[in-house]
C-alpha cells in the first residue's frame, strides 16, 4: 500500500505510532510528536511495515502482529 498520509500528533507517551484505514482503504499514519527525531523515524518505519504486510487485514491478535513486525525491523 503506497497511499498514505503521515501526521505528527500528540499521543500517550507509551504510544509511538498508530494507523487508521478509512472506508476507501486510504491509510493515515499517526506519529507521536513528542518523540525524538530518531524515534519518530523508527515509529514511521514500524507503521509502514504494518501497511506493507497488510497487518490490518489478518486474523492475528495485535500481540502476534507486533511480534512479527518487531522481528522484521532489521530487514527494512
Amino acid at each position: 500500500m503506497d497511499d498514505y498520509r503521515v501526521y505528527l500528533v500528540k499521543l500517550p507517551a507509551t504510544v509511538h505510532g498508530a494507523i487508521r484505514i478509512d472506508n476507501d482503504g486510504f491509510a493515515s499514519i499517526y506519529i507521536n510528536e513528542q518523540l525524538s527525531p530518531q524515534a519518530k523515524r523508527a515509529a514511521f518505519l514500524h507503521e509502514l511495515r504494518h501497511l506493507r504486510n497488510d497487518d490490518m487485514y489478518n486474523d492475528k491478535s495485535i500481540y502476534e502482529v507486533e511480534g512479527l513486525c518487531q522481528g522484521q525491523k532489521n530487514s527494512t
